[in-house]
């Protein structure tokens, strides 16, 4: 929608306006906005209430209000129900659950060896795509001895075994 000059007065017309509204509301006396004649001075009878202009109005006297009860910052307030509870829902039903006597544990899958590089100087394994050496703990079994074939490896769960090159992934 394109927009021409007639948009371009309305809207400059509507500003001017309020602004000229939000200057006489707000400059006005107080007074004047409430109806009250300030020259006239209506006694005040304690014993009833007030009457402003045909509304009563309850008169309270500041000393005889009673204190309010002290906080006890030391703890938490107590209420009388929970606030967020929902009522119209029905309590849960918790049944009582046996204990397992032993924790079942899946054993561990072997870990894939890639390849061997075997010398009289280094001994080197390819082991989950990693390179390691003997001793290096990888996928959760130390590197016990890399053979030319095989790699000796060891974990808490399954103990000592050895792997050939492309074996594992799969637990015996």
């Amino acid at each position: 929608m394109k927009l021409d000059k007639r948009h371009l007065v309305v809207s400059l017309i509507l500003l001017i306006a309020s602004i000229v509204y939000n200057v006489w509301v707000f400059t006005r006396p107080a007074d004047d906005s409430l109806g009250v004649n300030t020259n006239a001075v209506q006694p005040i009878d304690t014993s009833r209430g007030v009457t402003v202009d045909g509304a009563s109005q309850v008169v309270i006297d500041p000393t005889q209000v009673a204190d309010l009860p002290d906080v006890a910052l030391d703890r938490l307030p107590e209420w009388p129900r929970d606030p967020f509870a929902n009522l119209r829902r029905e309590a849960p039903i918790v049944a009582a659950v046996t204990p397992v006597s032993e924790p079942i544990v899946e054993p561990e899958p072997d870990p894939v060896v890639g390849s061997i590089l075997y010398s009289t100087n280094r001994r080197l394994v390819t082991i989950e795509g990693r390179v390691a050496r003997i001793g290096d703990v990888v996928a959760g079994v130390r590197i016990v001895d890399i053979l030319p074939n095989a790699v000796v490896v060891e974990s808490p769960i399954r103990g000592r075994r050895t792997l050939p090159v492309g074996a594992g992934g799969a637990a015996p």
